[in-house]
């Protein structure tokens, strides 16, 4: 089975690499970015986040074009940051022209039947509505069309809002799009969600779509990590990922929507730092995983200013971020759910985005209320953390959250999904 990725964004392949690494010896899998760097996203190659990769080859636009490799890396030097980790006005400048003189010289289609020697069998894209309209996606996209590739739509998160009416859901959204095929689902395509969406159901119409859990929380992928404390680390030493999600300058709150504004992050990592500079017995090192569109120099100054130390970004999967963790704490954002399921005591953080968005939806009201590691306010934050720094409370918190999410996540996504994709489960 010969299978393609068209991945715009990386949060997708959270769900697909979980399913690449079962595939059999018979699969020929490219993920293809149309992005001219997966340093957009990770500091490390790709290849790295899985574990059986011989089967998968992770490509770019870049290497699509005929020219010389020379080129090709002066064009990935000019293009490896994205549009918000590095703000100066000539870096910006330089970016867009290199982007630009990709865009016109990449033949995508073509690259791709090359690599395949013909038409892959199954195409995943993201469901996800903000895809760049660019002559990259174009041709792709009328490509796609003409041979009547089977496409599947695959989630960007473990959970998506299931009471929310959000819209529009084609890949290129029908309110900023009038040209064909940027405003339809590919012609053979079906629709897959991790959990029931009424309302994207409702939008779907006559498209097929599947209900296919998420594999990026099942068993079977979370063990191969072998997610344990490390054993060398002192134990006056605690290790906390930290889990945040876009920021901007105005929060926005509407139905089911809404971020978070520099004030919350100041006042969330002011609450931190009060809280470990309390403790004089521990010593604590920071990993923050930040959204990827993140100015990260800016992020620096903020945290200089809150005199913020033993910090560092860690630019990976969340499965990997995880590693030689001992407490996770989060904004409000889907990846606390992963950590949680995955055996890690996860804090969440009570701030006006997490009450807004529990309000709209029964379900995240649900799960969040449900976990050991929420409050209802910063005292109980902060009450809560404290426990956490004893290992049996870190234990107990674990397999009480893991349990309990499970209710919402089955462990079984991943053998479902056999009959679709050519996987090796034994």
């Amino acid at each position: 089975m010969k299978i393609l990725q068209i991945l715009e964004e990386s949060p997708s392949l959270d769900f697909t690499l979980p399913i690449f690494e079962f595939t059999d010896d018979n699969c020929e899998i490219l993920v293809f970015s149309t992005k001219p760097s997966y340093q957009h996203w990770y500091d490390e190659n790709p290849t790295n986040l899985m574990f059986n990769n011989t089967n998968v080859k992770f490509l770019t636009c870049i290497d699509s074009l005929k020219i010389g490799n020379g080129l090709k890396q002066y064009l990935h030097s000019n293009t490896k940051n994205n549009r918000s980790n590095d703000k100066n006005i000539l870096s910006k400048i330089s970016r867009k022209f290199f982007n630009l003189v990709i865009n016109n010289l990449c033949k995508p289609d073509e690259f791709i039947k090359d690599y395949f020697k013909g038409d892959p069998d199954i195409i995943f894209i993201e469901t996800r509505n903000d895809l760049i309209p660019n002559k990259i996606n174009k041709k792709l996209f009328q490509w796609i069309n003409e041979n009547n590739i089977k496409t599947i739509g695959v989630p960007n998160s473990a959970y998506t809002l299931e009471n929310v009416k959000w819209s529009p859901i084609e890949p290129f959204g029908v309110h900023k799009i009038t040209s064909p095929p940027f405003n339809s689902f590919p012609k053979n395509f079906e629709y897959w969600m991790t959990s029931e969406q009424p309302f994207v159901i409702e939008q779907l119409g006559n498209i097929p779509y599947r209900i296919v859990g998420y594999p990026g929380v099942d068993t079977k992928w979370l063990e191969l990590f072998k997610y344990k404390l490390n054993e060398k680390k002192p134990l006056d030493e605690i290790n906390i990922l930290i889990n945040i999600r876009h920021f901007g300058q105005k929060r926005n709150l509407g139905y089911g929507t809404g971020q978070y504004v520099i004030e919350d992050i100041e006042e969330f990592f002011l609450t931190i730092k009060d809280l470990i500079d309390s403790i004089t017995n521990v010593s604590f090192n920071l990993f923050i995983k930040s959204h990827y569109y993140v100015n990260f120099s800016e992020f620096q100054k903020i945290l200089k200013n809150l005199d913020i130390k033993n910090y560092k970004f860690v630019k990976t999967s969340i499965y990997k971020a995880l590693l030689n963790m001992d407490i996770v704490i989060g904004l409000h954002t889907s990846v606390n759910l992963v950590s949680a399921l995955a055996g890690y005591p996860t804090l969440l953080y009570p701030q006006v985005l997490s009450d807004n968005l529990k309000k709209d939806d029964m379900k995240t009201n649900l799960m969040y209320e449900g976990m050991m590691g929420y409050s209802e306010n910063i005292e109980e934050f902060k009450l809560i953390f404290k426990k956490l720094l004893m290992a049996d409370m870190r234990s107990s918190f674990s397999k009480k959250d893991s349990e309990f999410l499970r209710k919402f996540f089955k462990d079984d996504s991943i053998r479902n999904l056999s009959p679709h994709i050519n996987l090796d489960l034994n």
